[in-house]
């Protein structure tokens, strides 16, 4: 991204910059609203109490018979996840679940807050800022939290499916957290870092003249 500079230093976006920050601004809109529209069906669904359908991340070393020799003959293969559907979950297991949707909306619309800002101030001028420097961090920070209850109140809700269709009788416990969105937040950090040390260089070289 290119950036013309005048006498003072301001950073002014060119058209071609203007466009890909519009065009930024437009898929996190998209995104946020596909989000909504997702979060809203899913608790529905979780409330009704009926057919709810809830992703169970197994132990690596789970089997479980599948129907995919000849002629459907049964066979042994290993299972990292499972789609359950149950009815009657306990009102713990529903709100585990409903809250699992709320937080992944949270955190979805927290970053295309963040992103959106960014950009507003990326169209004024305003490349290495502390304000933008805040809002990557804050980005980073959204992601870890919003990460981390996400899996809390999803594996609650899987072991409380769990147990509601094995009557209690299911020994294991299920648990599976992806370490891709920390790796990320972990990439925002770094991103902030040079923000940061953007805005200190910009700062000193303002200084001198």
């Amino acid at each position: 991204m290119g950036y013309s500079m005048n006498a003072e230093t301001t950073l002014r976006p060119t058209r071609s910059d203007r466009a890909d920050l519009w065009t930024v601004l437009v898929v996190g809109a998209i995104v946020a609203t596909g989000a909504l529209v997702h979060a809203v069906m899913r608790i529905v669904s979780v409330v009704s109490n009926t057919d709810v359908e809830v992703i169970a991340p197994f132990a690596a070393d789970t089997r479980a018979a599948v129907p995919v020799g000849p002629n459907g003959t049964p066979l042994d293969v290993q299972v990292d996840t499972a789609v359950l559907t149950v009815s009657g979950l306990p009102v713990i297991v529903v709100v585990s679940l409903v809250f699992a949707a709320v937080a992944e909306l949270l955190m979805t619309l927290g970053i295309v807050a963040c992103a959106a800002l960014v950009c507003r101030n990326l169209m004024r001028g305003q490349a290495f800022s502390r304000t933008n420097t805040r809002l990557v961090f804050a980005t980073s920070i959204t992601i870890i939290v919003g990460t981390t209850l996400v899996n809390l109140f999803s594996t609650m809700g899987a072991n409380g499916a769990l147990a509601k269709l094995s009557d209690k009788t299911f020994d294991g416990f299920v648990a599976g957290a992806s370490l891709v969105p920390y790796f990320i937040a972990i990439a925002l950090g770094a991103v902030a870092l040079a923000f940061k040390a953007g805005e200190r260089l910009q700062r000193d070289t303002e200084g001198l003249v």
